[in-house]
């Protein structure tokens, strides 16, 4: 830990991204507001809902276009630039009486940043590639991980604080330029530790010219040692499986009181800090019992975890034993992305790189929604015991999926 804090490249570029994921979260909670006080609020709140999955969704495309570009750190702070832009545009419009053209162009604005930051982001992970060595990769992807693990709800609740109390979305808008701002001059001021030359991938690197999508799955299949179509349905399963746990717990504390001594909200936060510290601690700490294990065998263990937990709400066992089985969860779930991102970042080149995170960002981020409806959903509609049961099943699938190995 201290040999990262030590690195100028590393703090340059962790510093700047906690103001970048500080202004986007800020924003969004500020826009979501903005659209539940206008007339027709659900149609407009749906739209901001809807918009904010689109730079998911369109990763793989994002990915592609941010691993052809060179001089990497160049675009990075001239792109966060924009953004801080952007937003000192849109403090002028908000002086506008047109609700629906504020709402308008506050969506649209807001998207091209989102979109923007995605770019970004995955510009910075080649960035942490070349400028990172490779003993220090997993434990550096850690921390920025939990920047936005950390600074999400920070952002949206200061977001939602400050519009409550001033309704002034004026000024709101300058502050999120502020944040963006802070975020691209940190960037110049480290822009000589974060700049690095392209160079010709050596033997050990796995080439890949051509950069099509075919050939980043083949490249993540080869690194993980399993076939495409298994990692990638592990992948969109565990995210399934991953985002339907908040709406069924807040059902299960719902419909269960005497599970829990405290009151409803108590309970749900104590979750949630659970969730949080978990996936926080996991991804920062490395020295410990799942060092030496694989990509394979955190996912492999990540479902079994999941299993046991599916296990403690069939038996309608305590808060105590389901915090304690998601403390578990959260803690190896943290662990997954930083360990494979280094897994890929030590076997292939930076444009292969951002096209196949791209493309797992996109399949994750339509695999989601499919979680929150179909099993939160399903919990109302066919009951817990089924639901979960199906969770089990899914969890199986996973089991098989993970156990067979690539063909050579």
């Amino acid at each position: 830990m201290k040999q990262i804090f030590k690195n100028s490249a590393i703090m340059g570029l962790l510093s700047s991204t906690f103001f970048q994921i500080l202004g986007i979260s800020l924003f969004n909670m500020i826009l979501l507001i903005l659209a539940k006080s206008s007339t027709d609020n659900s149609l407009w709140v749906t739209i901001v809902s809807i918009t904010a999955t689109l730079p998911g969704i369109f990763s793989a495309l994002l990915g592609k276009l941010a691993g052809n570009l060179i001089n990497k750190i160049n675009w990075i702070i001239l792109l966060t630039f924009s953004q801080s832009i952007m937003y000192i545009f849109l403090s002028f419009i908000f002086f506008n009486s047109n609700d629906k053209l504020i709402l308008v162009i506050a969506i649209t604005i807001n998207l091209i940043s989102d979109i923007i930051g995605v770019i970004i982001g995955l510009l910075k992970l080649t960035i942490i590639q070349n400028k990172v060595p490779s003993t220090l990769r997993q434990q550096t992807l850690g921390i920025y991980q939990s920047i936005s693990l950390i600074m999400q709800p920070i952002g949206q609740a200061l977001g939602l604080y400050y519009i409550m109390t001033t309704n002034n979305y004026v000024i709101g808008s300058i502050i999120n330029s502020i944040t963006f701002c802070l975020s691209g001059f940190i960037l110049l001021l480290f822009k000589q530790q974060l700049s690095y030359i392209s160079t010709i991938t050596t033997k050990s690197k796995i080439v890949n010219k051509d950069n099509t999508y075919k050939k980043a799955l083949s490249l993540l299949g080869n690194v993980t040692q399993l076939p495409i179509l298994n990692i990638m349905l592990t992948l969109i399963i565990l995210n399934i499986l991953g985002a339907s746990i908040d709406g069924i717990l807040n059902l299960y504390i719902l419909n269960n009181t005497q599970i829990s001594p405290f009151g409803f909200g108590i309970s749900i936060l104590i979750i949630n800090l659970v969730f949080v510290f978990g996936n926080v601690l996991g991804s920062i700490i490395i020295n410990d019992i799942f060092k030496s294990f694989s990509f394979k065998n955190l996912v492999l263990l990540e479902s079994v975890l999941l299993f046991i937990f599916y296990m403690i709400l069939i038996l309608n066992l305590n808060i105590f034993y389901v915090s304690s089985s998601l403390f578990m969860i959260t803690y190896v779930l943290g662990k997954i992305n930083p360990k494979l991102y280094a897994l890929l970042m030590d076997n292939i080149d930076s444009s292969s790189l951002t096209t196949i995170l791209g493309i797992i960002n996109s399949s994750l981020t339509v695999a989601a929604p499919i979680g929150s409806i179909l099993l939160v959903g399903g919990y109302t509609l066919i009951g817990k015991n089924s639901i979960i049961i199906f969770s089990m099943v899914l969890i199986i699938c996973v089991l098989t999926l993970m156990s067979l190995k690539i063909k050579k």
